[in-house]
């Protein structure tokens, strides 16, 4: 892959990551079931993951993808950090907040699309609905994995809220590996027929199909008394996911086919 394009890989993990999460966390909030501790807690992830995710855009390069989304882009993510503070202090002051989560969620997936409708594919478009896809995906896995935590100290808490979640990446990896069908047939099959189909096709597998069996078992185990499994699973789906993130952006940009 092109070096140039490495620092705009970071900044797409940093965005779905983050936008991902805040949307997941709100939705949580207004279906209920989660503990203060851990809103507060993904709170303080989803403030790390914004300022992180500044310091990226500052630092992209300024080429044709970068200025052309810089004048939108820009403001989109200084406004997505700025919500993602103020969620932080709602949570902290107990503030309503569920709507605030949920539309500092929606700034950080405008500006996903707007990296991705500025170019760098063979179709901007379909490269704009991957990245909500893997926003959603890396939300859910997120959330999750960290809201597994909660059970080991407070056994009697519900599992309903981690089983939405699951439900959630479940349907996004199922519609992520239909996109990446549909990329291959309706845009190119340079990612499967070039020097770097292994890396392709381990993106399939263990970016996407892994996963689903893995948040399947994970759900499965939630019916224990004990949700350490779940919890287990869902660390290996967070790294299968992220791997596998990182690795589509990649190929997207390197191949022109968003996969």
């Amino acid at each position: 892959m092109s070096i140039e394009a490495l620092p705009f890989v970071n900044w797409i993990v940093w965005a779905a990551l983050g936008a991902g999460t805040i949307t997941i966390v709100g939705l949580a909030e207004l279906t209920g079931g989660t503990t203060r501790g851990y809103r507060l807690l993904m709170a303080w992830v989803v403030a790390a993951c914004a300022a992180i995710l500044v310091l990226s855009d500052v630092n992209l390069p300024p080429d044709a993808v970068g200025s052309a989304t810089e004048g939108l882009r820009r403001p989109l993510v200084l406004a997505f950090a700025a919500g993602s503070v103020a969620y932080l202090v709602a949570s902290h002051a107990r503030w309503p907040r569920a709507w605030l989560a949920i539309g500092t969620g929606g700034v950080g997936l405008v500006a996903l699309v707007t990296l991705a409708l500025a170019g760098g594919t063979r179709a901007p478009g379909f490269f704009a609905v991957q990245l909500l896809i893997v926003a959603a995906a890396l939300g859910a896995v997120n959330a999750a994995m960290l809201l597994g935590h909660w059970y080991l100290v407070t056994p009697r808490l519900s599992p309903a809220p981690l089983r939405r979640m699951m439900w959630i990446l479940a349907a996004a990896l199922a519609i992520q590996g239909a996109a990446f069908a549909i990329a291959l047939v309706a845009v190119g099959t340079e990612p499967i027929s070039g020097q770097i189909a292994w890396l392709s096709w381990l993106r399939l597998a263990a970016g996407i199909l892994l996963p689903i069996v893995a948040t399947v078992l994970a759900y499965l185990a939630t019916r224990a008394a004990s949700l350490q499994a779940s919890t287990g699973l869902l660390y290996i789906g967070l790294a299968l996911v992220l791997a596998g993130s990182i690795a589509g952006a990649s190929i997207s940009y390197l191949t022109g086919v968003p996969v």
